[in-house]
């Protein structure tokens, strides 16, 4: 039985219990899902979309690391999903609280394209949950001339 099918089977048992589904916080089972939003004939890709927008923990979880690295390839142009544009993906990433949205978001605003760069740069100044590794990587960057980062900064 594949992950998706327990999980499935969890939300009937919490249902009949008049409780919501639980929020997803493990990797292997936001993967599984997004493979399924990946097959555009997958029997169950609606409903995944939906789990993927709606249902996976924002912060520090593995399954946030997930999320946030295919949010990145949406935006990248890496992997197209008609329903989530870049600036869906955007969206998303700003909602997910800091952790590995923040490292993404980073990666993409010290990027080379500049159009990207200055989306996320906009994301990035409302972001209140920076560890002390982003900040020591938009500190670097700013030292080092880029102007993104200053922008970010100030």
């Amino acid at each position: 039985m594949s992950l998706y099918s327990e999980y499935l089977e969890e939300i009937e048992q919490r249902k009949e219990e008049g409780l919501h589904p639980k929020p997803i916080d493990d990797s292997a089972l936001l993967t599984e899902i997004i493979e399924q939003i990946k097959d555009p004939a997958h029997e169950h890709r609606a409903a995944s979309l939906n789990f993927f927008i709606y249902n996976t923990l924002p912060g520090t979880t593995s399954a946030a690391e997930v999320k946030s690295q295919f949010l990145k390839a949406i935006i990248l142009g890496e992997f197209t999903v008609p329903e989530i544009t870049p600036s869906f993906a955007f969206e998303l990433l700003s909602h997910m609280k800091g952790g590995p949205s923040v490292e993404v978001l980073l990666d993409l605003a010290l990027g080379d394209d500049d159009a990207i760069a200055g989306q996320a740069a906009d994301v990035l100044k409302t972001q209140v949950f920076l560890y002390e590794a982003d900040t020591d990587r938009l500190e670097e960057a700013h030292k080092g001339g880029q102007a993104i980062a200053t922008d970010i900064l100030q």
